[in-house]
């Protein structure tokens, strides 16, 4: 029991000169204590600056990156406007286009009917004169007979002549008509009796 006693005593001692020391501060440990605490500042003001570099590098890169979003938003936007001024030029270099074709074929159709107009005014013209034509050349045909019947050689030569003048614009029957005319005139010049 002695020797219990002994070691209880010991650490109890133990114990008390551990928080004499505690207490009592030497200089030597307040220098340490001050060191620990220098140490500790600066590491916590190391740590502080390092974490404000790291927050500047963020609110830089994420600036950098806030500008180049804002410049590709920027030429995306005068890509889209330069791309909606393309395309309005294009509809409108259409629309003119579709309007000098409209203009250009209403013009084609225009002349068109001028040329179809023109052609059966001509026509028309060239039946009516073919048609005063064959009338002129009927009755000078009946003027002839009647001058070869009434024995007016001259005046039939006359109107034979005006008959040849016309032939190439006469129909085949009235060309036929004109060549029997013909050669009764020469029949009654030479004298012979007309066939009736």
């Amino acid at each position: 029991m002695t020797r219990h006693l002994i070691g209880i005593m010991t650490l109890a001692a133990a114990m008390l000169t551990a928080c004499g020391r505690e207490d009592s501060r030497s200089p030597a440990a307040a220098a340490e204590r001050a060191a620990a605490d220098a140490a500790d500042k600066a590491a916590t003001d190391t740590k502080a600056a390092a974490d404000a570099k790291i927050a500047a590098d963020v609110k830089a890169a994420t600036d950098t990156k806030a500008a180049a979003d804002a410049k590709i938003a920027a030429d995306r936007k005068a890509a889209a406007n330069a791309k909606t001024v393309a395309d309005a030029k294009i509809a409108a270099d259409a629309k003119i286009a579709a309007d000098a074709k409209i203009a250009a074929d209403a013009k084609i159709a225009a002349d068109a009917k001028i040329a179809a107009d023109a052609k059966i005014a001509a026509d028309a013209a060239a039946k009516r004169a073919a048609e005063e034509n064959t009338a002129k050349a009927t009755s000078l045909l009946a003027q002839l007979l009647q001058d070869i019947k009434d024995n007016k050689v001259e005046l039939a030569e006359a109107t034979l002549t005006q008959l040849d003048d016309m032939k190439g614009s006469l129909s085949a029957s009235l060309q036929e008509q004109i060549e029997t005319a013909r050669t009764a005139l020469k029949a009654k010049k030479a004298g012979a009796p007309l066939l009736k």
